[in-house]
């Protein structure tokens, strides 16, 4: 077959978008949709329409708005809390902090963080339900986390854990509370110093509770 560089080239077969990444584009649209707007002013038209989808594609993943918040938060735990940590992992203790607070990130997903934070902090303030969904389905479940690898930290002699549950309440609070601001920061200065101020208070814990570290 001869080619003839006068014919326009003929389209092949449209590439066919798999179901994961169907998902994954209704869940960024999703995303960015809740972070704008919130969780009631976002409706399943808007979602789709920003997806480029139809509002049947959303319900062929999701049941309903909530689940699909759900989706969202579930998708971006990683910018909250790295645990489980490595069982091989021998750093200083608060180094092996400033890991699972992800206190060493750069500074676009910083701004991504403190986004879902406080799109978490807002909803679940707004609408209670929200909030004992995402507990109930154990999407947020940092507090339990924490508990865990405080145990597994006591056990292993490197920290005295008297009481895990408040524990892990104070690091989240040391933490979250920072990471939380009244005001939006106005430049990266201020974010650095916020980071650490936390280290500075994550060390004023460290050498409260008797670790390893300091014996």
């Amino acid at each position: 077959m001869n080619y003839n560089p006068d014919e326009p080239p003929r389209r092949g077969r449209p590439r066919r978008v798999s179901d994961d990444e169907r998902r994954r584009t209704i869940v960024k649209a999703a995303h960015e949709a809740f972070v704008e707007q919130g969780f009631a002013r976002t409706t399943t038209a808007i979602i789709a329409a920003r997806a480029r989808v139809s509002k049947r594609s959303i319900y062929e993943f999701f049941d309903d708005k909530t689940e699909l918040f759900a989706a969202v938060i579930q998708g971006n735990r990683h910018l909250i809390l790295d645990l489980p940590r490595p069982a091989e992992e021998e750093l200083p203790m608060l180094d092996t902090l400033v890991r699972i607070f992800r206190l060493d990130i750069d500074e676009q997903a910083e701004r991504e963080r403190e986004a879902i934070l406080n799109l978490i902090a807002r909803e679940s303030t707004q609408f209670p339900d929200l909030s004992d969904y995402l507990y109930e389905n154990n999407i947020l479940r940092a507090r339990e986390e924490l508990i865990e690898w405080l145990l597994v930290q006591a056990r292993q002699g490197r920290m005295v854990v008297d009481d895990p549950l408040v524990h892990a309440g104070m690091l989240m609070d040391i933490v979250f509370g920072a990471l939380l601001p009244r005001r939006r920061l106005a430049n990266r200065s201020e974010r650095v110093m916020r980071i650490d101020h936390i280290k500075k208070r994550l060390a004023i814990f460290l050498r409260g509770i008797r670790t390893e570290d300091q014996r």
